[in-house]
């Protein structure tokens, strides 16, 4: 497969910053195509990260006020019908991988959203969720919505990874930072941790392609 046919079957051409090509197959597009890639997976660890630390500190609480471990069942506790239906997903998912629909799975399995949903809008969910949960943020001082517009955001930014958007276009150094302070709202050694282990993204971040040798001769 020569280099055009390359751009054109993965659409490289995408991820270049306006005006950085010579023309939509030029070989400067595979340059940025695979700068996007490295970056997506490096931002998707400390997504990873920050979803994982919200798992295990939400469950923690939510298990223990509801004395339960599948606390969604709690009949006092009144979820959404998208935040049920998260639920569901999660567990026909687990039953079509013939996966035992332990509690631990389920929570496993549900995705980041669900767990930021939990901090958003719902019947009393002040009382029913964020004040048995807030303990598990020992870090945050503020009211809740502050820090589910946070973590809505980078929802937001994990679903773009995901879906192989182009991210390179935002501010990466600020969307990596306000992680990290999620995940140290969480757990400070577990930040410092993520953050020393990230050494991708600064470096990527510095290295970031530029235009075309023939577009900027061009324009010189």
């Amino acid at each position: 497969m020569d280099e055009i046919d390359l751009i054109r079957t993965i659409d490289a051409s995408r991820y270049a910053e306006p005006q950085a090509l010579c023309t939509p197959s030029c070989r400067q597009a595979l340059v940025w195509s695979d700068w996007e890639m490295d970056l997506a997976k490096a931002m998707y660890e400390v997504l990873r990260s920050l979803e994982n630390a919200l798992r295990c500190t939400i469950s923690d609480r939510l298990s223990s006020h509801y004395g339960r471990d599948d606390w969604w069942k709690a009949k006092r506790l009144q979820l959404t019908h998208s935040t049920t239906k998260m639920i569901a997903d999660a567990e026909k998912e687990l039953l079509k991988e013939s996966l035992p629909l332990t509690p631990a799975a389920i929570q496993r399995q549900v995705t980041l959203g669900f767990w930021v949903t939990l901090l958003g809008s719902g019947a009393d969910y002040e009382t029913q969720l964020w004040r048995p949960v807030s303990a598990g943020f020992p870090n945050y001082r503020g009211r809740r919505f502050p820090l589910w517009s946070r973590l809505n955001e980078l929802r937001k930014l994990r679903n773009k990874v995901a879906h192989q958007e182009r991210i390179g276009g935002r501010n990466l150094a600020a969307d990596r930072h306000s992680a990290l302070t999620a995940i140290g709202y969480v757990s400070e050694p577990l930040a410092n941790r993520v953050e020393v282990a990230d050494t991708a993204i600064p470096v990527l971040l510095a290295n970031r392609p530029g235009a075309c040798p023939r577009r900027m001769g061009s324009e010189s």
